[in-house]
């Protein structure tokens, strides 16, 4: 009897949360990073244990690359699908479909260029192929990127974060054989073309679209001026993301740069991932009520509390961690960096605040000055890396984390400040960024 009561109660408790859709969303997203998080575990130590430092030079190298690059494959013009009209979304996903294939060309176009820059800096092919390898995953992606974009829209995160996890998780498998087999560098580049099926198999098998012909197409100008600021945005924020691999090779060599792509790997990609999988599921739920001031600077205070907080209380505990967990799993020979791995994962507490400021920035009709924060952000940032290096690695580390975390942690409060002064002002936001009305949306747009 005494059972029944606590389940009764744990019942209780349980079924307020599971009935909150931001909760379940960044549920669905919590389970996809803990498988992610667990076959990436395995993986990095595999890694760690067969790849010297100069393999995972080569590799970041690589792998910077694809990571500035893809922001020109996708960003953007899925938000301008999420935030139209329902009457004006055949027209609008005919061009964006079209414009997904003028992004991916351009990306692919990009890539290979640098790969040619690189292969002339380095001097070695190898190089050049592992990034022109990762350029074909461009290529790829249109084939699924509607219906991606149409999933979104209809705010159906679990399926985005189940496939999701399906990739991630063969990639690493992949990854981890690889490395075992002797492939070097490559076992971490492959992987990523190898499972880019899964992902186009996925979106389409979830979500079906057909273009409407009688719908015809809406401008192209519009959407991309739309998609251009928050491109511009998302590449400045990839740039200080990854940018960091550059100037530790350029300064302190391809040596330095593996041990720091590992360091990173170790600790600041679990709370890094995280924090994407935060920011993906508050544009929606923020979008729902842009056209209502104060309703929406509520449900923004609400996030802060219920996910933004605890998330950011996850990666601080990691931090803390890292000092045991890095010799214990990778080997002792890491064990000298592990601080460092503390470092990073410090510096990653602030950014939950960081990324739902900038989501609530597009919501209100904000990008340009989003954009202009974030071109702060990377200015300061690297600028402190690049300053700091010449002294060695564990200085530029720590210049990085310290003014990383004290420049995010500033812009969250000024833009909470300034949603709260709009209330005062009792202003409507710009709703060029909000999602459409969900209950005129006709049943047939998504099944």
């Amino acid at each position: 009897m005494a059972d029944s009561g606590w389940t009764e109660a744990i019942r209780r408790r349980v079924a307020p949360l599971l009935a909150d859709r931001l909760v379940r969303n960044v549920g669905w997203y919590g389970l996809a990073e803990f498988a992610n998080r667990l076959t990436r575990l395995i993986t990095t130590i595999v890694l760690a244990r067969y790849l010297v430092p100069q393999e995972f030079g080569f590799a970041a190298i690589a792998m910077t690359t694809f990571e500035i690059v893809r922001v020109l494959s996708h960003t953007g013009i899925g938000q301008a699908v999420a935030r139209a009209p329902a009457a004006d979304l055949p027209a609008l996903c005919a061009t964006a479909y079209r414009a997904s294939w003028l992004m991916a060309l351009t990306a692919f176009a990009v890539q290979i260029t640098v790969g040619a820059l690189v292969l002339q800096w380095t001097g070695r092919s190898d190089a050049f192929w592992m990034i022109a390898c990762l350029a074909i995953v461009y290529l790829t992606q249109p084939f699924g990127q509607i219906q991606a974009f149409l999933i979104a829209r209809a705010n159906r995160l679990h399926v985005v974060a189940g496939v999701g996890v399906m990739q991630v998780t063969a990639d690493n498998i992949l990854t981890a054989v690889l490395a075992i087999s002797g492939f070097g560098a490559w076992s971490i580049v492959l992987p990523k073309l190898m499972t880019t099926p899964i992902w186009v198999f996925g979106m389409r098998r979830a979500q079906r679209w057909t273009r409407d012909r009688h719908a015809g197409y809406a401008p192209m100008g519009t959407l991309l001026r739309f998609a251009g600021t928050v491109v511009g945005s998302e590449l400045l924020v990839a740039a200080r993301m990854n940018l960091d691999n550059v100037l530790v090779a350029g300064i302190l060599g391809v040596e330095a740069l593996g041990i720091y792509y590992t360091v990173f790997n170790a600790g600041i990609g679990f709370s890094l991932s995280l924090t994407s999988s935060l920011a993906a599921t508050v544009y929606p739920h923020l979008a729902e009520v842009a056209a209502q001031p104060r309703a929406l600077v509520a449900r923004y205070d609400g996030l802060m509390r219920r996910a933004v907080l605890p998330c950011a209380a996850v990666i601080a505990l990691q931090a803390i961690a890292a000092l045991a967990y890095v010799p214990m799993v990778f080997g002792e020979r890491w064990a000298p960096f592990a601080y460092l791995v503390a470092v990073l994962c410090a510096s990653a507490i602030t950014k939950p605040l960081f990324d739902s400021a900038c989501q609530l920035l597009r919501v209100i009709g904000k990008p340009k000055v989003e954009f202009a924060a974030s071109g702060a952000l990377t200015v300061i940032s690297l600028s402190a890396l690049a300053g700091a290096l010449p002294f060695g690695l564990a200085p530029g580390v720590i210049a990085l984390a310290a003014t990383t975390a004290v420049a995010q942690l500033g812009f969250a409060f000024a833009v909470r400040r300034g949603a709260f002064a709009l209330l005062a002002g009792n202003e409507e936001p710009n709703t060029a960024g909000a999602a459409p009305d969900r209950s005129r949306q006709p049943s047939g747009v998504t099944p």
